[in-house]
């Protein structure tokens, strides 16, 4: 089976994106960076704008209430 991966928050601060990466992988949840080392340097290859976090559809929910908990 395939899990799907969903963006769940957008950066613009690379340093951001890693905190809540790390934010979520202690709290059990896998997590993935996308465009994180792109952006930076070359915004305009991001398609949607900004870093995005992005975890498994089933983590959704837990995930975003740790982010918002955590006013990144």
């Amino acid at each position: 089976m395939t899990d799907k991966i969903k963006t769940i928050e957008t950066f613009y601060d690379p340093y951001r994106a890693y905190i809540a990466k790390n934010l979520l992988e202690n709290e059990g949840i896998e997590s993935f960076v996308a465009d994180g080392n792109v952006f930076p340097t070359h915004s305009f290859f991001s398609n949607e704008g900004g870093i995005k976090l992005w975890v498994k559809v089933a983590d959704c929910q837990k995930a975003i209430e740790i982010i918002s908990k955590a006013k990144l």
